[in-house]
């Protein structure tokens, strides 16, 4: 259950990403460096098994995580005997230096220990990549921005996509234009009212327990986090990397 929206800048991109859960998961922790294969990257902690959902590079590659095929939006019947966690897939990835370099292993990967979801790749001066499995079968969109946002959801998949995709045409006609202040509207917003339907999503055992902005310019990756809804949001805790130069390869 999650909301993702994203915006190319010159040389660089931004993220807003609203992660929704069961009140029921454990807290989170914010970003922390971590390293990988010599490559650093930014990542927040899930609580209960280690993983994440969302991660930046120092080569300023950002991976996020949803749960549920929400590209075909049809997710096959996938019972799997001991399930790893989705979460521990980006921390896999977290060091590959582009998005295709990452649409590339992910290809290669055995994914039967996994349930269905969508991966998403963004790197500077690109289209987003998008990968979904949907526990039988594995697809790669090579341009994802037409999906923009991106939305999943346990609780009416098909209504909360329909209803957010709604509101986020409301910001956008409000505001006339595409850019992060719009994003970030749409991101706290609770549409009529806040509910299961809206980006940001309360319900009675449910509700966005965190949102992340990473922001990527020509120099530097930043991670601002905080630990609850995006309507709750202060300034929260920012934690940064400088960019490094990547050799281009390429794309799948």
């Amino acid at each position: 259950m999650c909301t993702v929206s994203w915006l190319h800048e010159p040389n660089g991109y931004q993220v807003l990403f609203n992660r929704d859960e069961k009140l029921t998961r454990a807290r989170a922790d914010g970003p922390r460096i971590a390293e990988r294969n010599g490559v650093r990257f930014l990542a927040p902690v899930d609580g209960d098994h280690g993983g994440t959902w969302i991660a930046a590079n120092q080569f300023g590659v950002t991976i996020c995580l949803l749960n549920g095929a929400n590209i075909t939006g049809t997710a096959a019947d996938h019972p799997v005997r001991a399930p790893r966690s989705r979460g521990l897939l980006l921390l896999e990835l977290g060091a590959e230096k582009s998005a295709g370099a990452v649409s590339s292993r992910l290809s290669r990967m055995d994914l039967a220990a996994y349930s269905p979801f969508t991966l998403l790749a963004i790197e500077p001066n690109q289209p987003v990549l998008a990968e979904e499995w949907s526990g039988a079968d594995y697809m790669t969109v090579a341009n994802a921005n037409e999906l923009m946002p991106l939305i999943s959801s346990s609780f009416d998949p098909a209504g909360v996509r329909q209803s957010r995709r709604q509101e986020f045409q409301r910001c956008h006609d409000l505001a006339g234009r595409v850019d992060a202040e719009m994003l970030y509207s749409f991101h706290e917003s609770h549409g009529r009212e806040p509910s299961a339907y809206s980006p940001c999503m309360h319900r009675a055992d449910a509700r966005t327990v965190s949102f992340s902005w990473v922001k990527v310019s020509a120099r530097e990756v930043d991670f601002f986090y905080s630990p609850d809804a995006p309507c709750q949001w202060k300034l929260g805790e920012r934690t940064s990397l400088p960019r490094s130069e990547a050799r281009a390869e390429a794309r799948p």
